[in-house]
């Protein structure tokens, strides 16, 4: 078994865990301290090379020796309960596997190229440490340059992913495999002269990783592909209803168009008689056969500051919907929003869970109109609802307004609220009002 002095171990700690830990949350932006993330590695990397230095069984015993391993991992999922961000354990655990096979792989690879290249001596000395972490820190910078563009993608598949059993399956596949190299690992150096077993180390651990990493772009391109698939059938059949809306509108100012000249026609007449009797009665019975006007004040291009196509269209088909049962749907988003992409995925689940539910009985209540708003903070997206109550309306629990008339339920809402999400309603005279804040972190 290759043995090296203390610096070396110290060092090689140092390095290898702050990369480690960088690769953890490279696709977890929202879990690490945005402005000192580098400081926050290299703090987690000296809290471990402490721990390691100061282990008096790091040498003798192997399951003792891991204890290192168990406090950095422990304060992870104590950073993620503090933050109550449970729910994204299961796909940090599968990051952390693929990041510890990643920091393997290329060590092992370095460490054995630096002893065929040099001797044992030289790669297990000071000097030939820093030589191979030195390679390693460039080897891993280029891997995180080259990686950058999957970080959105692999954000969506993670947010995809959560709650299904295959986040499960896969989580049990990562560990199985995480475990049989760990054990595989152990094994080989155990062995007297395991320096000639690098190699086949470091084999074993890029196969993982190139294997590992070509399953997950692949299930990506998959998600993204349904994602896209998705997001045509949505958009072709909100073009269908926005066609028909528009057939409707066009019919409806022909027919005002015909109707128009007869107005005037009749009117000329009485004027050109001089029967102003018959002409005031024509213009009341022209002005008590006035309605307020059902053409759509809202069009897709209106939303054109929502980046999201689900939510865009989304709010849009529910305009519609609204508009098909009676209800004025007035949306104000005053700013371009520039949340992320699974952000505004959330936002737009609540809407769809939000304005169905409630648009029958608004309906019946004068005038029928809700007027939603979509604004947002440094740190949250606020959905904003305003709507007319009776004046008998109490706010019954935190997701229900009881009237006479019946109530307005947000029980669909609550369930799908993120665990970060947090939400208000209250009355006030004749108006109730919804408010929906979701964290963008």
């Amino acid at each position: 078994m290759i043995t090296v002095n203390a610096v070396s171990i110290g060092l090689a700690d140092f390095s290898l865990v702050f990369w480690f830990v960088y690769f953890q949350y490279y696709w977890f932006p929202h879990l690490h301290v945005k402005n000192n993330f580098l400081l926050f590695c290299a703090v987690m990397a000296l809290g471990f090379t402490t721990i390691d230095l100061l282990n008096p069984f790091t040498a003798t015993s192997t399951l003792l020796g891991m204890l290192p391993i168990i406090v950095l991992l422990i304060s992870e999922i104590g950073f993620l309960a503090v933050q109550n961000n449970w729910q994204y354990l299961p796909a940090f655990i599968d990051v952390s596997i693929l990041a510890y096979l990643l920091t393997e792989f290329v060590d092992m690879s370095v460490i054995a190229g630096t002893i065929r290249l040099t001797s044992v001596t030289f790669a297990a000395s000071v000097w030939g440490t820093l030589t191979e972490l030195t390679i390693d820190s460039v080897i891993f910078a280029m891997v995180a340059m080259g990686i950058l563009l999957t970080r959105a993608p692999m954000e969506n598949l993670i947010h995809a992913m959560q709650g299904r059993s295959s986040e499960y399956l896969f989580l049990i596949f990562m560990t199985v495999l995480g475990l049989v190299y760990i054990l595989f690992e152990y094994s080989l150096q155990s062995l007297a002269d395991s320096d000639h077993y690098l190699i086949f180390l470091a084999g074993i651990s890029g196969t993982l990783v190139i294997g590992l990493t070509l399953s997950t772009y692949m299930l990506m391109q998959t998600h993204l592909q349904e994602e896209h698939t998705q997001l045509q059938t949505q958009q072709q059949e909100f073009r269908e209803q926005y066609t028909t809306e528009l057939n409707r509108q066009l019919a409806t100012v022909r027919k005002f168009s015909h109707d128009y000249q007869n107005m005037l026609l009749g009117l000329g007449g009485y004027l050109e008689d001089k029967d102003y009797e018959g002409f005031r009665q024509l213009y009341i019975d022209i002005r008590s056969g006035w309605a307020t006007s059902n053409a759509a004040e809202l069009t897709i291009d209106d939303l054109s500051t929502i980046p999201s196509p689900g939510l865009r269209y989304g709010l849009y088909h529910n305009y519609l919907m609204a508009r098909e049962q009676g209800v004025q749907l007035f949306v104000k988003v005053p700013a371009p929003l520039t949340s992320t992409v699974a952000v505004l995925k959330e936002m737009a689940v609540l809407v769809d869970k939000t304005l169905p539910p409630i648009l029958p009985e608004i309906s019946r209540v004068k005038p029928p109109m809700i007027t939603l708003e979509l604004t947002e903070t440094p740190q949250l997206l606020r959905l904003s609802l305003t709507f007319p109550v009776p004046p008998d309306a109490q706010v019954d629990s935190k997701h229900r307004i009881m009237t006479s008339q019946g109530q307005l339920d947000f029980s669909k809402l609550q369930r799908s609220l993120p665990q970060m999400a947090t939400s208000t309603l209250k009355v006030k005279l004749h108006w109730g009002q919804l408010i929906v804040a979701l964290p963008k972190g």
